[in-house]
């Protein structure tokens, strides 16, 4: 991934920062990988900058739960334990019919950078109707062969 350092790019990152009160690194490195998705997509009021549907709420949530199986599968029992807290967390924010949003997430226990970048990178895959790097990792590389057969392609509702 190569970015320039564009005006553009400065006022991205400066929006995303002062929207959702995130430090300047994480809000930078956010809008490094947000700048080359499609703008009708970043600019959505329910896109992953915005407020987010029930619907795009259980997606994420289904797709930290496949994690968390993938890492069982592989035994990385700690790992397996950390996707699960945070699917857990998503589902029930759905089910309590709350406003989602990077802001609510981050402020939420067990929400840190890590979680909300492959979090994006699961809205950035939805662009392609692909899969995270983290999904393709975990199946080609680390053969978690049953993950892979049930995987999802990311899907993001607007």
């Amino acid at each position: 991934m190569t970015v320039i350092f564009t005006s553009e790019l400065n006022k991205l990152a400066w929006q995303i920062k002062k929207a959702h009160n995130l430090p300047w690194g994480e809000a930078f490195r956010l809008a490094m990988r947000a700048i080359e998705l499609p703008a009708q997509g970043v600019q959505q009021p329910t896109s992953f900058f915005g407020v987010w549907t029930l619907d795009s709420v259980r997606a994420v949530a289904g797709h930290f739960w496949g994690l968390a199986k993938a890492y069982e599968e592989l035994q990385d029992t700690g790992r397996a334990i950390a996707m699960t807290r945070v699917s857990k967390a998503l589902y029930g924010m759905a089910d309590m019919g709350e406003m989602v949003s990077l802001s609510t997430l981050r402020a939420t226990k067990h929400f840190g950078e890590s979680v909300i970048s492959e979090a994006f990178d699961y809205f950035a895959s939805s662009a392609t109707n692909g899969y995270t790097c983290r999904t393709v990792h975990l199946i080609g590389t680390e053969g978690a062969w049953q993950y892979g057969t049930k995987v999802r392609a990311s899907r993001w509702f607007f």
